[in-house]
């Protein structure tokens, strides 16, 4: 069978872009109007037996689970059983946060766009068994800065989980819909709306209501389903074994009951392209309806901006000038896992990249393959970036100390001239203390580069121009303090 041109230059990147991402495993499919273009596994599922990854491995999909739950919400919606615009409290009447007035104009919306004003939280922490966040060192755990002692418990149920985000101590970030900053406690909390409207576990309605009907077989939310399918990737991490970082396998999945709506589906790559088919089709996969057209066209709207020339749909990352296209996206990194989804509906392409460590660059290997089966340079950027001048006093609007409820810890400082983020994060130790400068792009945005990719920076100001959060991940960060400018 004749091979594309583009599949040798194509491999030859993949290859190197795996070999020094040190995943033991990476799984690649890509679709071309529902029928298969590419498939190609690098390493194993499981490294040590040798065990190929194949399409039909179940791998973990981490926070590509989201735009399941954003699904199941409009399902409900078709249903007349609720509207993305109803006020959240009409659901979670026990749901608090620190400004109840605030609170009780947040709608589903706000938490579906990621915009409902809730900072990162560390509450996701206590949900969540076996987290990368176990192993941050007692005094750099977040969990205590937010939650006073008494306050602190296991989360296991939606229940727990609305009575420990009532006494979280935090500051709101504005007003419901005027800023972006991604939410798991919001998408967990998603997950127990459609639980009370359905009247089913929310793990059962997605069961029933997507994944059977889109013959999604070997995809599961609970840990205990896994033995009685043939394949299952072991998990690994990476840590420090004297100033060498090494890959390891790690047994202990991360589990969390009562935050699964935000990242806990475990799926494979044949199942991920028959789920991408109904955002291809308009909310078909094969002959089963699973959305109506006008869902679809409602998830994949650029609601909001979520970062520099980004925006964000229901569960999905929009970008909607992709060469004449649509390019729908979303990512997805925990514990053993790195996942991606990318679609262009117009040109019928849908793809999917698995790997069983966090950190590998499945976005990259997504986005080569598109730009290469289009005819465009395998390192063509997703986003052009212009030159943009700032000058030097406006920086120290922007130097402080900036953590979160997350573990995020950062600052910013001038240094030589140039404004420069310093990771202080104690989650990924081996970036500890690593400085990247800033390169202006944009009135209060800057670029920097990062293990080889390009990473958006965004400050939000106060009235007074005053930084008050930087962003980055996604994420909003609160400053904390003001640090003196270097002499």
């Amino acid at each position: 069978m004749h091979q594309p041109a583009w599949v040798s230059a194509y491999e030859a990147l993949a290859e190197q872009t795996v070999q020094e991402s040190q995943a033991p495993g990476v799984i690649i499919g890509i679709n071309q109007h529902g029928d298969s273009l590419y498939r190609k596994a690098y390493g194993y599922r499981d490294a040590e037996r040798k065990w190929a990854i194949t399409p039909d491995t179940v791998m973990g999909l981490a926070s590509v689970t989201k735009s399941f739950t954003c699904m199941a919400i409009m399902q409900l919606q078709e249903a007349g059983k609720l509207s993305v615009h109803d006020p959240v409290v009409a659901y979670l009447p026990e749901f608090r946060t620190p400004d109840q007035a605030c609170t009780e104009r947040m709608t589903i919306h706000h938490f579906m766009t990621h915009s409902a004003g809730i900072p990162p939280l560390p509450v996701d922490m206590l949900a969540v068994k076996n987290s990368l966040f176990d192993t941050i060192p007692e005094e750099d755990n977040p969990i205590h800065r937010f939650i006073k002692k008494e306050q602190q418990k296991p989360i296991r149920t939606h229940a727990d989980l609305l009575e420990v985000l009532a006494h979280v101590q935090y500051e709101l970030l504005g007003e419901p819909g005027q800023h972006f900053s991604y939410s798991n406690e919001c998408y967990a909390l998603l997950g127990a709306i459609v639980e009370r409207v359905s009247g089913k576990p929310y793990d059962v309605y997605v069961k029933e209501h997507i994944l059977a009907p889109a013959d999604m077989r070997s995809s599961t939310f609970l840990l205990g389903d896994l033995p009685r399918f043939p394949e299952v990737t072991t998990i690994y991490h990476k840590r420090d074994n004297h100033g060498k970082l090494e890959v390891y396998p790690d047994f202990d999945w991360e589990e969390g009951p009562a935050v699964m709506a935000a990242g806990h589906l475990n799926s494979t790559v044949r199942d991920m392209l028959n789920y991408a088919e109904i955002f291809r089709t308009g909310g078909c996969v094969g002959k089963e309806r699973i959305l109506s057209a006008e869902s679809v066209r409602q998830m994949t709207l650029p609601h909001v901006v979520c970062n520099y020339k980004k925006h964000y749909g229901y569960g999905l990352m929009v970008e909607p000038n992709y060469y004449g296209g649509t390019l729908l996206k979303h990512g997805g990194a925990i514990k053993g896992v790195a996942a991606h989804l990318a679609i262009v509906p117009e040109r019928g392409l849908t793809a999917v990249v698995l790997a069983n460590l966090i950190g590998t660059p499945v976005e990259k290997l997504a986005l080569t393959a598109l730009n290469l089966i289009e005819g465009r340079a395998a390192a063509e950027p997703l986003t052009k970036y212009e030159d943009y001048c700032v000058s030097p006093e406006r920086f120290q609007a922007y130097v402080g100390d900036y953590a979160s409820g997350e573990g995020m810890n950062v600052s910013v400082t001038v240094e030589e001239g140039a404004l420069v983020l310093t990771n202080h994060t104690a989650l990924f130790p081996n970036e500890k203390g690593l400085k990247y400068p800033l390169l202006p792009i944009a009135e209060n945005y800057f670029l920097a580069q990062m293990d080889g990719s390009e990473l958006t920076v965004g400050f939000a100001n106060q009235a007074d121009g005053q930084a008050k959060a930087v962003s980055v991940g996604y994420r909003q960060i609160p400053r904390v303090s003001l640090t003196k400018p270097e002499v």
